[in-house]
């Protein structure tokens, strides 16, 4: 009993450096590109990149608490206690979920106000940061996705900001796509609103998910 005891503890431990050590990778590689797109987003008036930048942001300072938990609960890790690691977890979830829900209706005015003057100024660089955003949020979703699983809640809301990234870039580059080689301005306003819809279902989800375990 006292082996699988042992056990248990042990693999809890293993659990959060992981997931400890995943989070700083994806820290240091959403930064440098949260700065690119935010750059090139207001050079060209892409509100796609734009918020592709902020939203980049909010996904830096939900990773950052993501890590703040994981280091957290390292230091007590010697008590075992699953209890204050799942609530520890899920309250670092729903603040990050309550972040990605502010961004979505950020994304949402923006692209609304956007219908109304849509004016965009596509560069090359412009679509290369894109693209290198796109990269960037792969390669992060697929150090987060290694790590999600344990009904960790914090895990998951680290990996939901980080594949909404994934969207946003997708749309980012079809929009400035459209609007340099078709003069389609106004699907910049439609990918924000389209990505920001599929954003809020997940952020309400998660928001749901976490509360119940927060007071469970």
């Amino acid at each position: 009993m006292s082996h699988d005891h042992d056990h248990s503890h042990e693999h809890s431990h293993y659990h959060l450096h992981t997931n400890q050590r995943s989070t700083q990778i994806v820290v240091l590689l959403s930064v440098v590109t949260m700065l690119l797109e935010l750059y090139f987003g207001y050079a060209s008036q892409s509100v796609a990149l734009m918020m592709e930048g902020w939203h980049m942001l909010s996904h830096v300072l939900v990773l950052f608490l993501a890590w703040l938990a994981y280091a957290y609960l390292k230091r007590r890790h010697r008590e075992n206690n699953q209890k204050l690691q799942r609530r520890v977890l899920s309250l670092s979830a729903f603040a990050s979920s309550i972040v990605l829900l502010l961004v979505t209706i950020v994304m949402i005015y923006e692209s609304i106000e956007k219908f109304f003057n849509a004016d965009i100024d596509v560069t090359n660089g412009a679509l290369i940061v894109a693209v290198i955003g796109l990269i960037v949020n792969g390669i992060s979703a697929y150090f987060l996705h290694r790590e999600e699983g344990h009904h960790d809640l914090n895990m998951r809301a680290a990996y939901l900001h980080v594949v909404s990234d994934v969207i946003i870039s997708i749309f980012a580059i079809v929009s400035l796509y459209a609007a340099k080689w078709y003069g389609w301005k106004i699907i910049d306003p439609i990918c924000g609103l389209i990505s920001a819809i599929i954003i809020l279902k997940w952020a309400i989800e998660l928001i749901r998910k976490s509360w119940v375990e927060i007071v469970g």
